[in-house]
């Protein structure tokens, strides 16, 4: 996979953060808890991280699962840098937690979308 399909699909990731983000500030003006409201939010960014797996690996020669664990780490990755500079937050557990949740979704992604295209194939 190239640096250029990666940088597409970091775009698109962006895309789906803004979208959850102003997704549940609509939710937040509400008077829902805010524990639910954090659930609703890595619920979305889980799928959204399933998607992006699961659209990469339709296109891509590589293994689905291998795909995932590339994609899933570098947007982890971005995510751990974006909340150190901007927002300051510490990593703990269940940061650590939240991610490895993101990573594994992205990893069933990448093997669902390989399956949706073998089965395509066939």
């Amino acid at each position: 996979m190239k640096i250029l399909d990666y940088l597409k699909y970091i775009g698109l990731f962006f895309i789906f953060i803004i979208v959850i983000s102003f997704f549940t500030t609509l939710i937040n003006l509400t008077s829902i808890n805010s524990i639910i409201l954090t659930k609703i939010s890595i619920i979305l960014t889980s799928l959204s991280f399933f998607i992006i797996s699961t659209i990469a690996s339709k296109k891509s020669p590589e293994k689905g699962y291998i795909l995932g664990i590339k994609l899933g780490l570098l947007m982890v990755l971005i995510l751990i840098i974006v909340n150190l500079i901007f927002f300051r937050s510490k990593i703990n557990i269940d940061r650590i937690i939240y991610y490895i949740i993101l990573i594994i979704s992205s990893i069933l992604g990448g093997s669902f979308g390989k399956n949706i295209k073998r089965k395509l194939i066939k």
